[in-house]
């Protein structure tokens, strides 16, 4: 009888409990709130370093109430480890990017009633990402930069268009500028390096961004050495640069260091002087480096090598001694994959000769002769200049050689000088620099020759309307057909290249 009044008595205390939750819920009377989140943005976005990122969020919500947003952003991990930083809480998000790269940004809008969340893939470029990039000479000598961006996939789909950006250094660094008498520029590894002649300056920026990073001053190490040519690679061991001087001598650049010192390897019998030098890029040996000299009262008739892994004394003793009453032009190298071989562009009395000398440079055959391939008079003698520029392909084994507007295709090895140009540009056009696409020189790939299907031409017209009178032209690499160009679009010339990321 007490089990049953107890049982009747727990039934009486579960009906007043349950009227009593009715009477204060309004849970079966409302439903949930859903928030649903219309950006329209996409869920990939591509933006410029310094650039605002703006999302203005249309939101569809099942009922009126109050909300609370959240915007959150971190470097994107695809194992999902990415750390999220609070970047706002506004429903519309405005908020400067001042950091480069790939980036998940989370927005988390909340009700009540619990969470809707969105994420977005924001890729933050720089407007000097990856492209065409010039060093020019302004009318006032002074250097200047253009560069175009080559254009992401999204950037495209948005309408937008490549377009050179004719003074990049300037534009970045706050109206700054470059020195006096540009002379070469290169890139290495996350920097490029600009150097002056007559301006003594070496100055380091920001591959991405083009802000400036560092400056050597030549003036400290020598008031009379005046910069021609800046050797380097861009590889991960490149930590040294040699430069030789118009007035003679060669300066070694360490960038650890951040200092100028001599470079003390080149011989100096006979009072050589050097005043020039060519640089090739060797996977195996990082840089394989040939100097240009001169004796007392002569001209550029010594020519020095170093690289390939060889003994200093083996690759440099005697071999100018094969050049001492000739006048070395110009100087090209290929390469293989073992090494690098030289071929050097020289007068001998009334001829114009090609000189092809192996890597090796000394023959132990024939004691202290340079190892000589081959040897050739060239016919045509009038098509290579001073001002003619070489650009060696080694997927098709052959040089590009410029004379005026006019660009050969020389099978060097084999061949003598062609009969007829290989491209030919408008009229008016001066040929200043020759390049094609180029790999990092320390990527495993590096020696993927298949990249160097395109020519780039940099030339310029003084006769051209406008400020700038210097102009880029593509052509296909295996049948002379012009792909691009880009005319007035610098000033005019002195280095050009495809820079990569």
């Amino acid at each position: 009888m007490n089990k049953i009044k107890y049982i009747v008595g727990m039934l009486i205390m579960l009906y007043v409990m349950q009227a009593c939750y009715d009477d204060n819920s309004s849970l079966a009377d409302q439903p949930i709130i859903e928030v649903g989140i219309n950006s329209g943005t996409r869920d990939s976005i591509d933006i410029y370093f310094n650039d605002t990122l703006k999302i203005n969020p249309e939101l569809e919500i099942s009922r009126s109430t109050e909300l609370t947003y959240q915007w959150s952003m971190g470097v994107f991990k695809a194992d999902s480890t990415t750390v999220y930083k609070e970047i706002s809480t506004e429903k519309d998000l405005k908020y400067i990017v001042r950091e480069l790269g790939h980036f998940h940004l989370r927005q988390v809008v909340t009700s009540e009633d619990g969470s809707t969340i969105r994420y977005y893939h924001v890729f933050v470029n720089s407007p000097f990402e990856e492209g065409f990039t010039i060093l020019g000479r302004r009318p006032d000598g002074k250097g200047s930069l253009a560069f175009m961006k080559t254009l992401t996939k999204n950037e495209e789909a948005s309408g937008m268009r490549p377009e050179f950006i004719q003074n990049a250094f300037v534009f970045a660094n706050e109206g700054k500028e470059l020195y006096l008498d540009p002379v070469d520029c290169d890139k290495v590894e996350q920097s490029l390096y600009i150097l002056h002649g007559e301006g003594q300056k070496l100055v380091q920026i920001d591959a991405k961004t083009f802000k400036v990073l560092m400056e050597y001053d030549f003036r400290y190490y020598d008031a009379n050495f005046i910069p021609t040519r800046l050797m380097c690679y861009d590889g991960r061991f490149s930590r040294e640069f040699y430069v030789p001087s118009k007035n003679g001598g060669v300066a070694q650049v360490q960038t650890v260091e951040q200092y100028i010192f001599p470079y003390p390897d080149l011989p100096k019998e006979k009072g050589i002087i050097y005043t020039d030098a060519n640089d090739r890029p060797s996977y195996f040996s990082s840089c394989s480096k040939v100097y240009i000299g001169s004796t007392p009262g002569k001209e550029r008739n010594v020519v020095c090598f170093s690289g390939a892994n060889a003994d200093r004394e083996i690759t440099m003793r005697n071999c100018y001694d094969y050049f001492e009453n000739r006048y070395v032009m110009h100087i090209f190298q290929n390469e293989e994959t073992d090494g690098n071989n030289v071929y050097v562009i020289n007068k001998d009395g009334g001829q114009l000769k090609v000189t092809g000398i192996h890597r090796m440079m000394y023959n132990f055959n024939e004691g202290t002769a340079p190892w000589v391939l081959f040897e050739r008079v060239l016919d045509r003698p009038e098509i290579i200049t001073e001002a003619t520029r070489f650009l060696v392909n080694d997927y098709y084994t052959c040089v590009f050689f410029s004379h005026k507007n006019e660009v050969y295709k020389w099978f060097y090895t084999q061949l003598n000088l062609p009969a007829t140009p290989f491209i030919t540009l408008p009229e008016g056009e001066e040929i200043r620099c020759l390049n094609h696409y180029q790999r990092n020189r320390g990527d495993e790939d590096y020696q993927d020759y298949s990249v160097q299907k395109e020519v780039y031409v940099a030339s310029y017209n003084p006769n051209r309307a406008g400020e700038y009178k210097g102009s880029l032209y593509v052509y296909n690499a295996d049948t002379g057909e012009l792909v691009n160009k880009y005319e007035g679009i610098s000033h005019e010339p002195v280095a050009m290249f495809y820079k990569i990321k």
